[in-house]
């Protein structure tokens, strides 16, 4: 057997670490990981969630972090269900797993459309705004993005750039938000813990999931893709970041 050969075979790959570790994972794996983690970075620091932590954004730029974000919310589910479409557990554990998750995450991510609903109002945005607002073409690009990775792209891939990318940063971002009490004391004590539900939620719920994503990537994938296959998962995580910036980055401009 050529070396050409061998390198085409799927070497399976089952956990045996921690899940949260990213020593428990394969190797390429860790590259990509640590490849990303500049444009990772980008969206968790971003200046608007500074600015808004200390009350300092303008209601304009206040009102489109909202309307901006909404359609990635709001199809959050949409994008888990096509992935649904393509996980056959019949064909492996990988594929067994990512419809495990799917399923049971699905409803997760419908009632967390509310919540998004609830904080924005909360912060002087009404749900007919979320609906109706006016977002510029820039900030649409990352839902644009997943409705096309989640319709189009490998399972291994799509996964990658939402329930990895976008809920894990979203859990950082969300966690640094809720680590003192600064943005939550300003709210009103009657709406306080409707408008910090969806950040508290994302804070904890998040913290583990992302990981299970990962996990689910790597079972599917094996110990040995593909340059293909790592490339496009590589791809589809940083194109995730770099369209969650540029959406953050609309705020400022309004």
């Amino acid at each position: 057997m050529t070396l050409s050969k061998e390198r085409k075979l799927h070497i399976p790959f089952e956990r045996d670490g921690d899940l949260m570790d990213i020593g428990s994972y394969p190797h390429w794996l860790q590259d990509v990981v640590g490849t990303v983690r500049a444009a990772r970075d980008r969206v968790r620091f971003h200046e608007v969630f500074s600015l808004m932590r200390d009350g300092r954004l303008a209601p304009r730029q206040l009102a489109a972090f909202f309307v901006n974000g909404w359609p990635v919310v709001e199809q959050f589910p949409k994008y888990m269900s096509m992935n649904l479409l393509k996980a056959n557990g019949t064909n492996s554990s990988g594929e067994e797993k990512a419809r495990r998750y799917l399923i049971r995450n699905i409803r997760v991510e419908l009632n967390h459309v509310e919540h998004w609903v609830n904080w924005a109002e909360a912060s002087g945005v009404p749900r007919r705004q979320l609906t109706d607002g006016d977002s510029p073409p820039a900030a649409l690009a990352l839902s644009h993005w997943c409705w096309k990775s989640s319709s189009a792209d490998t399972l291994a891939a799509s996964i990658a750039a939402t329930n990895y990318a976008i809920e894990g940063v979203t859990g950082e971002w969300s966690a640094d938000l809720c680590r003192s009490d600064v943005y939550e004391m300003g709210f009103p004590e009657a709406v306080r813990g409707r408008a910090m539900r969806w950040l508290r939620l994302h804070s904890s719920y998040d913290d583990k999931h992302p990981w299970e994503a990962l996990d689910i990537v790597a079972t599917i994938l094996g110990q040995s893709p593909s340059t293909e296959q790592v490339r496009d998962v590589a791809a589809g995580i940083e194109r995730s970041f770099r369209y969650f910036e540029m959406s953050l980055s609309c705020c400022l401009d309004a």
